[in-house]
Order: structure tokens, then sequence, then C-alpha cells
């Protein structure tokens, strides 16, 4: 088994699954399926940060930068940003986010784009980060 795992993945993969749904253990490569599940969960804990870091760069954005034009886009984005995170987000990945090296990127981002007085340390709770800004009536 674990030949075909380096030889054709998906395959292994659908093997995998089927030696699952038949709860046949005799065929599970354990080595292979721990570290794909391992790295399962820590891709989906590093998308959670990903989408973090972006919707703290145009809350950033929107908080501290007096431009008018791109105002909307930023919202729209935030908007995005959130709804990303919650499609992922459970209380596992919550426990194991990092706001503050997500703030610390997000911050380098920004400034690198914009001369602006930024705060050192973040001024956010990730519940304010995911506060929906109100529609416009």
């Amino acid at each position: 088994m674990a030949n075909l795992y380096e030889i054709d993945f998906f395959q292994w993969t659908q093997e995998q699954a089927k030696a699952l749904s038949e709860h046949n253990i005799k065929v599970l490569d354990w080595d292979n399926l721990k570290e794909e599940i391992e790295d399962l969960g820590n891709e989906k804990l590093n998308a959670v940060n990903s989408f973090l870091k972006r919707l703290i760069e145009h809350r950033l954005k929107l908080d501290y930068s007096q431009e008018i034009y791109p105002r909307n886009h930023w919202i729209k984005e935030v908007d995005n940003f959130q709804d990303e995170i919650e499609d992922r987000l459970t209380n596992t990945l919550l426990n194991k986010l990092d706001i503050n090296k997500q703030y610390e990127r997000a911050r380098r981002v920004v400034l690198r784009e914009y001369k602006l007085e930024i705060p050192q340390k973040c001024p956010y709770t990730f519940e304010e980060l995911m506060a929906r800004y109100p529609l416009d009536d």
C-alpha cells in the first residue's frame, strides 16, 4: 500500500476510503493515513489563519486609512473573509488561532502599502473581527 501511496495518491485515497467504509483494517495504510489526517487538520487551520490575516488587513485599511474610493471594496472583502472563516471554523480551530501573529503579518502588509499610524498590538478581539458591517440603506 505504501508504494501505491507514492505512485498514485488519488488511487491510494480511493482504496483507503473503500477499506474504511468496509471496516477492512488489514488493508489500511496506517502510517500514511495518520500523516494525511494530520495534514488535513493543519491545512484547515492554515486556511482559517490565512483568511484571518486578510480580514485583519482589510479592517486595518477601513479603520486607519482616510481613502474613500476603495472602502466599499474593502468592506466586500471583509464580508468574504468572514464567510470563509465561518465556513471552516470549529471550536477546536478557534482555540488554535493566533490572532496576534496574524495581526503582525497583516500590519506589515498594510504598512508596506500605506503610510498609516497603526497600533503595534492587535486592537481587535476575534468577535470584533467577525462582526458584520451594516448594510447601507
